[in-house]
């Protein structure tokens, strides 16, 4: 395929990347032998060390397809990395595409016509196949999460499209959308500042929330985006633990009005509960790192959950032993999140 047989739709993907020489080849490719094209793709490189900025401008030249590499002096995380590749782009929409992932089918265009197709959207997104080491998993991010009787309405029989009643309550736990398989208005992510930037982790999941507030969520029933679990993104103890540390941050920002999110009596409700279960998985997760690191999290919690070491060890004691106990003997190996 070539520049002049592709139609194209208004919309630059931005592909945020780090240390992706090996992978992000896959993840563009992906982009290039859909049936429609973005007008542009701007891969925005977060100061990698290897040569993901070479590859990519390597490949842009021999394939013809239209990329442009924005590369960074500093690293600063995927937040910071996507927010400067929508303030770059021109086009009316915006979609991401992980460098570590890939879109599937005519991904672009079906999320581009349901966007399209409700003038109250303002965020259209597809399901997401999880692979793993070991397994394939298709529709493994949303409908397998979600009350779909409850919680969406069904727009168009033909084509199957359907609107979240609530986006924002639907989201408060977790962000259950495919980044690579989401689609959005470029002035909308403008009008909410874009990602946290002080979010290393979940920060889709706060952007989402900030859309859910300016309209509606478009749901295409299909498979769009291959979401890969891989020796780099596995969650072993450690960084389980700081996933925890900053989702724990994401649920008392959202609580405090600091994440700039407004949230109704239910939902309040709703987070303190999820707030108070997270802070005891850290603790778990932490206790599993031995002793040190568990009292290195106790001290680094927020504010508003610190307490003294004798709180603690009273409300979970059987934390305080697994960390001792995990002092003595190896970790446990990683595991698929």
């Amino acid at each position: 395929m070539d520049n002049n047989a592709a139609p194209m739709v208004d919309v630059t993907v931005v592909m945020a990347c780090y240390n992706r020489s090996d992978l992000i080849l896959r993840a563009l490719e992906s982009i290039r032998i859909q049936r429609i094209w973005p007008q542009q793709v701007i891969v925005v490189d977060d100061a990698s060390k290897d040569d993901s900025v070479i590859k990519v401008r390597d490949w842009a030249a021999k394939t013809g397809f239209p990329v442009v590499v924005e590369a960074l002096e500093r690293n600063g995380g995927a937040a910071p990395a996507r927010n400067r590749g929508i303030e770059l782009a021109e086009t009316t929409y915006i979609a991401f595409v992980d460098s570590d992932d890939e879109q599937m089918g005519d991904a672009l265009g079906k999320l581009a016509a349901a966007l399209d197709s409700n003038p109250s959207a303002v965020l259209s997104f597809g399901e997401g196949t999880k692979i793993t080491p070991t397994e394939r998993i298709p529709d493994a991010m949303f409908c397998s999460k979600v009350d779909m009787v409850n919680e969406c309405e069904l727009l168009d029989q033909g084509s199957p499209r359907y609107r979240l009643r609530d986006a924002k309550s639907t989201m408060l736990k977790a962000s259950l959308i495919p980044t690579s398989g989401s689609f959005f208005r470029r002035a909308d992510a403008l009008a909410v500042g874009g990602m946290p930037a002080q979010f290393r982790t979940g920060e889709d999941w706060l952007f989402w929330l900030k859309l859910s507030e300016r309209g509606d969520f478009i749901y295409v029933p299909e498979n769009l985006a291959c979401v890969h679990r891989h020796a780099d993104n596995l969650t072993h103890p450690g960084s389980a633990a700081q996933t925890s540390q900053h989702k724990l941050a994401g649920f008392l920002a959202l609580l405090d009005g600091s994440a700039g999110i407004q949230i109704n009596a239910r939902q309040r409700a709703r987070l303190k509960d999820f707030a108070d279960a997270r802070a005891k998985l850290l603790r778990y997760q932490a206790s599993r790192l031995g002793l040190g690191p568990y009292l290195h999290s106790l001290r680094n919690l927020p504010p508003s959950r610190r307490k003294s070491f004798l709180s603690h060890l009273i409300e979970d004691p059987k934390s305080m032993l697994r960390a001792v106990s995990c002092s003595v003997r190896p970790a446990p190996p990683p595991q698929t999140r």
